[in-house]
């Protein structure tokens, strides 16, 4: 398969025709070789513009949205990016071209260690992989200018949106139960006490493990 074609038919056909028109990005996603970072089987079929699973309940979110999603954390240069749920690293991969530090948050260290062997062989030096609760984030290292959750979550808990600078953003596909349409959402901290939301889009993204509702119980 002739991977280099199939990133740039990614790029042509799924994510910039959705609206993603910051060359950086669409750069990003032209030169970061997403065959290598899925599992083998699903290689060939990586470039397809739908989620895909790398793990017990662990999922690769569609270009598409992940594209989009970037695309409205206008992210800087200079920035410092909180990535949760960084799995084998493809997500981090795209951010490193973006910005200036990458810390990518997993608590699985089987991914982590798949991801750094990727990050190596790729020459990406500005990812600091952290392994930890998924929930808490990575304090050491905040405050960020940028968060991003690489699944759907319920809401984003308070530890999280505290480790944002002033004017930081936050992005995220809520999701408030399996019942209902994803929305991308991104959220701005106006001040330390509060943030402000806006949806985006509607999206489809599987739940991030470990952030799913709650069953509750009918009587």
């Amino acid at each position: 398969m002739d991977y280099a074609k199939a990133r740039r038919s990614m790029v042509d056909c799924q994510i910039h025709p959705m609206g993603v028109v910051s060359e950086k990005i669409l750069n990003a996603f032209e030169t970061v070789p997403r065959e290598k970072y899925v599992p083998e089987q699903y290689q060939d079929v990586c470039y397809v513009d739908e989620d895909i699973q790398i793990a017990e309940g662990r999922y690769l979110m569609e270009p598409s949205v992940f594209g989009r999603l970037i695309e409205a954390g206008d992210i800087q240069e200079s920035d410092a990016v909180l990535t949760i749920g960084s799995g084998i690293g493809y997500n981090a991969a795209i951010l490193s071209h973006l910005c200036s530090t990458v810390v990518a948050l997993e608590k699985d260290a089987s991914l982590t260690k798949a991801a750094q062997q990727s990050w190596d062989t790729c020459g990406y030096n500005n990812i600091a992989a952290i392994s930890g609760d998924l929930r808490e984030g990575a304090e050491k290292f905040a405050p960020y200018d940028v968060i991003l959750f690489n699944g759907a979550i319920e809401e984003v808990p308070a530890k999280i949106r505290n480790q944002l600078k002033i004017g930081g953003k936050l992005l995220a596909i809520i999701r408030k139960s399996p019942s209902e349409l994803a929305k991308a959402t991104l959220f701005v901290k106006t001040d330390d006490n509060n943030v402000s939301g806006r949806i985006l889009f509607d999206a489809g993204t599987p739940y991030l493990d470990g952030f799913k509702p709650e069953k509750s119980f009918v009587f």
